[in-house]
């Protein structure tokens, strides 16, 4: 999953949820607060020996609601902006949520307790009602530690529901690139062009025919294939295929130069990536006599394969760059990697990013 859906906390903390939350939350712990003050002690205590019951103040619980839902709203708050940030180590994320949310948590709770005690004055001489604080704080840190028990409950549940969205969109796109594959070269203009070289091969080389057919029988096989990731060595395999097919069609002006290192042959690679990049490259510069193509497919020691030509560029040629969005695309959403596109005008590039095992 990318960053930016990582980090987008406002979505599954949205105030309005976190308000929503806060006064479920500061409801519900009174509510349970006062169900023990009327029904607890005849739990643990016969009824006959039950003191008379104190007299339940709801005015002072609604106080109470009041500061809670304060309290809890206000650790939302610092939460949301602490998930917000983007930790590279994601116990600095929990040790901040924790240390932080403890103080505010402590100072509000103290201050809270002082303002309530304000309008119940004591007389003279009485102590100070530490008890009375000690208890709050207790229910207050229980409060903290459910707060945060939430935003990451609810981060949890949002990426498993961004990934499950991602994962839907990476089988879509790769269908319809898969169908767009297969559709390319079941193209009848690319079957037409395939049976008059290998007609005029028949007349003139049959061992070159013969090649020619396996050749193009590889490249339609490897495209009904219904993988979602290759690894480098089979695709290269489609690629020096489709590439013996060309340059049999376009004898000495095209020239596709291979230095991919074989250590790389079982890192994968999406499907059609390369052989697209070769064929865009064919498609979209002029292949001649007097302007041959030379097109540089290499690796180098970052793991990166680069695609790369001079750019000649057919006079009525306006590629629409529909291949290389899907492209990059479809690397985005299986590994959240770019694909480098480098054009300054007489040279043309892709950097694709070999994946390891």
């Amino acid at each position: 999953m990318n960053v930016k859906a990582q980090n987008n906390v406002k979505v599954y903390l949205s105030v309005r949820r976190m308000v929503v939350l806060s006064l479920v939350i500061s409801v519900g712990i009174h509510v349970l607060f006062m169900l023990a003050f009327f029904f607890g002690e005849s739990l643990f205590v016969g009824s006959e020996n039950l003191p008379p019951a104190p007299k339940f103040r709801f005015g002072k619980m609604l106080i109470h609601i009041a500061f809670s839902f304060v309290l809890i709203f206000a650790l939302f708050l610092y939460n949301r902006k602490m998930m917000g940030i983007n930790f590279i180590k994601k116990w600095r994320e929990t040790l901040f949520i924790i240390l932080g949310s403890t103080l505010l948590t402590t100072v509000l709770s103290i201050s809270f307790s002082y303002l309530n005690l304000a309008f119940e004055p004591h007389r003279p001489g009485t102590p100070f009602p530490f008890r009375i604080v000690r208890d709050v704080l207790v229910r207050d840190y229980s409060l903290m530690a459910v707060v945060v028990m939430a935003c990451y409950l609810l981060r949890s549940l949002y990426h498993q529901k961004a990934i499950a969205v991602e994962n839907e969109e990476l089988r879509t796109e790769n269908l319809r690139s898969h169908y767009e594959a297969l559709k390319k070269q079941l193209d009848p203009h690319f079957l037409f062009n395939s049976m008059n070289t290998l007609r005029s091969l028949i007349d003139l080389d049959q061992e070159k025919a013969g090649d020619y057919v396996q050749q193009l029988s590889s490249v339609l096989r490897y495209t009904l294939q219904n993988k979602e990731v290759v690894t480098l060595a089979d695709e290269m395999a489609c690629v020096r295929d489709y590439c013996a097919m060309m340059q049999i069609r376009y004898g000495d002006n095209l020239k596709v130069v291979f230095e991919v290192n074989s250590k790389y042959d079982n890192y994968k690679v999406l499907p059609f990536a390369v052989q697209g990049l070769v064929e865009n490259a064919i498609k979209h510069n002029i292949v001649s006599s007097k302007q041959p193509l030379v097109i540089q497919i290499v690796t180098d020691d970052e793991a990166q394969l680069k695609v790369s030509n001079l750019r000649q560029p057919k006079i009525d040629d306006e590629g629409s760059g529909i291949g290389l969005a899907n492209l990059a695309e479809r690397y985005r959403l299986q590994w959240n990697k770019e694909v480098q596109i480098i054009d300054d005008g007489t040279h043309f590039e892709v950097i694709l990013q070999l994946i390891e095992n």
